[in-house]
């Protein structure tokens, strides 16, 4: 749990070798690229082989160390291969090595934004991952939810071994989650690194990647629009990062020194992006996104430099770029599917985008501004007239909505087919076949073995509409919703779509399939969820508006010169603010956030679990979301919280009734301990508190009492 100086070297050497790896990778790979956009690939795909190469020797191996000296030398091979395929080709081809940093950040501004962006979220992260402080751990406030489950999934890997694993909070069951979002970590922790460090390493890792395969891909997309970049980019990154709406009027209609006001920075979820009274739920990608759920993170640390690098495919027309670019979205679903989700319906739109351009029947045609407008306008009011007969006494039925979301989906389909008929370009399909089927060889075994047997339940595919507009006491028809959740940045998008620039429209259509299909299938058993589909979309919306802002509008008052050299910076600075308000005082509120997640007690007794019993062994439990022994021990608990169970589509009815029996059942409990072998049962705080336990000291009589203190005692079974 605490690791030692020569684990913690050896795990961060590990990682960093592998990071190190990847960029000379890449430095072969991609030789015409400058120096910064060929790192960024080599850092992703130095992960990339730190998610799957420990896997896959794991299946034949157990997750051993054995496994990861293989997983090593099997990239030393690959990246040794490589070299010498490319053995005519330079390793830096004439590429600088000395940065010219003045020139960077003038060319660049945005660093002045995502820099002191990555050093808050280095405060946050080392605020909120477990310090030690007085004997206990702490968390910070949106991490106080998931960072249990996922130390669980940590511990668990590294110390049980056993591969693919189950679930430490509900033995017996495989581990379907996305697990190499947290297996990364494990592959740190194996060595003997501190529980802490093998958390942030990655973690800190895939921020940069998310950061910088954000605003590379903004940029590129801003590059082909023409005229400069470095403005909207910074717009377009700015709003995307500090997502949020108009919830900060909840909290400043009173003033700014009003009790209403300063219960941000006090009260537990309620900030001006999380706020449910008010059905405001458009929460902030970094403070509820990425730091939180490692999932996403991991997974957008790929999907963007995936996204980037298909965007370099098409204009380039480069089949190694597709080659590459399907191998590491064919791993994506174990990293995290939603990821793998939003790239496949993205792509549909790209195919249909790459055919069109590339033909000269389509290049001219532009729908008119009018037939535009109603299109949008239909759109909006169909929308809202659904979401109003949801509020109603009969709202329309699941089968119905999945059949639209459904329905969205074949329109998208058969536009493909219409494109590849009416458009046909043997060398684009070509390309687009290549990168399809090696993502369907590397991705379909996973589907099968994987995330199809967790998504078989009724709780998973399922027709939903408007995803978190759903609570009876807070529902807003759709239009209120969204101006609430995302203000100007709901208004921006749609006026995109009726006055936008051809270029502009084609970044956001593939987005808009994939947020009206987002709309009406749910694909998990939490609504919520959808957003991590919807966010996706949400990037291509932010890039789009910030070039009409900048450009478009401007453009409109072009007669009067004066008058556009004064909009323009009225605009973006009024965007820039009623855009970011509500994400800044909820990003204040995360960085003063402080909980007690494990106390003093438990963390002794987790102290003295790994040292006085094997990681096999079961033990009794509470089933609190923040159980100490089953996040910090790597040990199995009979049943874990079912906030995250639940969740993840699981039956665990029998196992939460049971543990009940097995602490106030004394009739029962024999039986029941046998039945789901435990080894150790733990009677303090937390059971106390679930439990009413009848018989304790008839317990200690009865069974061998190897562990007493402060207030918890531990029985050998």
């Amino acid at each position: 749990m605490f690791g030692s100086l020569i684990g913690n070297v050896a795990g961060i050497s590990y990682f960093l070798a592998f990071q190190i790896l990847g960029i000379i990778l890449a430095l072969y790979l991609f030789q015409k690229e400058k120096l910064c956009l060929t790192i960024l690939y080599g850092s992703v795909l130095g992960s990339f082989a730190l998610h799957w190469l420990p896997t896959l020797y794991a299946f034949l191996l157990n997750f051993t160390v054995r496994a990861h000296i293989y997983a090593f030398i099997t990239f030393v091979a690959i990246v040794w291969g490589v070299a010498v395929f490319k053995k005519d080709l330079t390793l830096l081809n004439g590429r600088k090595i000395k940065p010219d940093f003045k020139g960077v950040f003038l060319e660049n501004p945005v660093l002045f934004l995502l820099i002191p962006l990555f050093v808050y979220v280095c405060i946050v992260l080392f605020r909120c991952t477990i310090p030690y402080i007085d004997g206990a751990m702490h968390s910070g406030q949106s991490t106080f939810g998931d960072m249990n489950m996922h130390l669980g999934f940590i511990t668990s890997i590294a110390k049980q071994k056993t591969f693919p694993p189950d679930y430490s909070i509900l033995p017996g069951t495989k581990l379907a989650y996305p697990f190499l979002s947290d297996s990364i970590s494990s592959s740190l922790y194996i060595w003997g690194t501190s529980l802490r460090t093998a958390y942030l390493v990655p973690m800190l890792f895939a921020m940069l990647q998310v950061f910088f395969g954000v605003y590379t891909l903004a940029k590129k997309i801003i590059q082909s629009y023409g005229g400069s970049f470095r403005g909207k980019s910074f717009l377009a990154v700015a709003l995307f990062f500090f997502n949020g709406g108009l919830g900060f009027i909840y909290f400043m209609n009173q003033g700014l020194f009003s009790e209403n006001f300063t219960r941000i920075f006090t009260a537990f979820y309620e900030t001006p992006t999380n706020y449910v009274q008010a059905n405001v739920q458009w929460h902030n990608i970094i403070c509820d996104m990425l730091i939180p759920q490692r999932a996403t993170l991991f997974g957008w640390a790929m999907l963007f430099p995936i996204l980037l690098l298909l965007w370099q495919a098409v204009q380039k027309k480069s089949t190694s770029y597709f080659v590459i670019a399907g191998i590491m979205a064919g791993g994506l679903p174990l990293i995290h599917t939603h990821s793998f989700l939003a790239l496949g319906v993205l792509c549909a739109g790209f195919v249909i985008l790459n055919l069109i351009n590339n033909s000269t029947k389509s290049q001219n045609f532009r729908f008119p501004v009018w037939g535009r407008m109603v299109l949008t306008a239909a759109s909006l009011l169909g929308l809202t007239s659904i979401s109003i007969k949801q509020m109603s006494d009969t709202p329309v039925e699941a089968n119905t909505l999945l059949g639209i979301g459904i329905a969205i989906a074949a329109v998208l389909i058969l536009c493909i087919i219409a494109a590849v008929y009416f458009t046909f370009d043997k060398e684009i399909i070509k390309r687009w076949a290549i990168f399809l089927g090696i993502v369907l060889v590397v991705a379909l075994p996973i589907l099968f073995t994987f995330t199809f047997k967790q998504a078989s339940g009724d709780n998973f595919v399922r027709g939903f509409f408007n995803w978190n507009n759903s609570s009876p006491d807070t529902m807003d028809n759709y239009l209120l919703f969204y101006l609430k959740n995302m203000g100007i940045m709901f208004v921006l998008p749609v006026l995109v779509l009726v006055f936008g620039s051809k270029k502009q429209i084609q970044t956001m259509m593939p987005a808009v399939f994939l947020w009206l299909i987002s709309e009406f299938v749910l694909f998990q058993p939490n609504p919520y969820d959808n957003n991590k589909l919807m966010l996706v979309s949400y990037f291509f919306f932010c890039v789009a508006a910030a070039d009409f802002v900048w450009d478009t509008i401007p453009a409109l008052f072009e007669k009067s010169k004066k008058a556009a050299r004064v909009l323009r910076p009225v605009l973006v600075t009024f965007v820039a603010i009623v855009g970011t308000l509500a994400a800044v005082l909820t990003m204040g509120r995360e960085a003063v956030a402080d909980y007690e997640l494990y106390g003093a007690d438990y963390i002794r007794l987790c102290k003295w679990v790994e040292k006085n019993t094997e990681p096999s062994d079961i033990f009794l439990t509470a089933n609190n979301h923040n159980n100490a022994i089953a996040s910090l021990t790597g040990r199995n608990i009979v049943c874990g919280s079912g906030s995250f169970l639940y969740f993840h589509g699981l039956d665990y009815g029998q196992q939460e009734n049971d543990v009940r029996e097995m602490y106030e059942n004394p009739a029962n409990r024999d039986d029941l301990l046998d039945q789901y072998n435990v080894s150790y049962i733990v009677i303090g705080p937390c059971e106390n508190g679930n439990y009413s336990i009848p018989d304790l000291q008839a317990m200690a009589e009865e069974y061998e009492v190897v562990y007493n203190k402060d207030g918890i005692v531990v029985l050998a079974v």
